[in-house]
């Protein structure tokens, strides 16, 4: 298995570097954010993630920038018609929090702007993927301001805004419209208490101003 890889630049196509690793050159296909970060090394050195794709015709190397985009490739390719090459377009198309508004509203047209996935495939990606994600972010004062950030290693609701996520579920919410009014709430004091968290987001699930 091969994890990550550290090597000069030599060359740069539209999805793909080729890294020299002493003397070999490995051919990598990445997302357009991993290119950006690669066209700033030419000729230097360069380190990415990787994922090794085997199949019976090829074996194809797959970079990533960060712990991040590997995990959401990991995620797309379970899917069922998410080849490697799918993934990256995704990656390519997306930004990270236009993949976590999919989910969190899902809204399948979103990934829909990413070269090869239809209206169909879309919504295979959101039913298939949705609990996994929405639900199991890395909650805190970061996804109450809008900056999601899951946790790769760790994906779990963390206390108190677990809890209340839970709680307004049992009480017939739906997750999306629960997450468009928790990213609208700000405010360390937000989330102190269970108590002062529920109230706040009742009364704006109650008030119809959820974003």
């Amino acid at each position: 298995m091969i994890a990550h890889l550290m090597g000069i630049v030599k060359r740069i196509a539209v999805n793909a570097i080729v890294l020299d690793v002493n003397g070999v050159g490995y051919s990598v296909i990445c997302s357009s954010r991993t290119i950006r970060e690669a066209e700033k090394c030419v000729d230097g050195l360069f380190s990415v993630l990787t994922v090794l794709n085997v199949r019976e015709d090829a074996w194809t190397l797959f970079g990533f920038i960060s712990e991040l985009e590997q995990f959401w490739f990991r995620k797309f390719t379970s899917v069922q018609g998410v080849g490697g090459r799918v993934a990256i377009a995704i990656l390519s198309a997306l930004t990270d929090n236009d993949i976590y508004q999919a989910f969190l509203t899902e809204d399948k047209n979103i990934f829909t702007s990413a070269d090869g996935v239809g209206s169909k495939l879309a919504g295979r990606i959101v039913v298939e993927l949705k609990d996994k994600i929405v639900g199991k972010l890395s909650f805190g004062q970061d996804f109450l301001s809008g900056n999601f950030a899951p946790n790769p290693e760790g994906l779990h609701p963390e206390g108190i805004v677990g809890d209340v996520i839970s709680a307004l579920v049992n009480l017939g919410y739906q997750k999306p419209e629960i997450f468009r009014v928790l990213a609208s709430i700000s405010g360390n004091d937000a989330i102190e208490s269970f108590d002062v968290l529920l109230k706040k987001v009742l009364n704006k699930l109650s008030s119809g101003r959820a974003l």
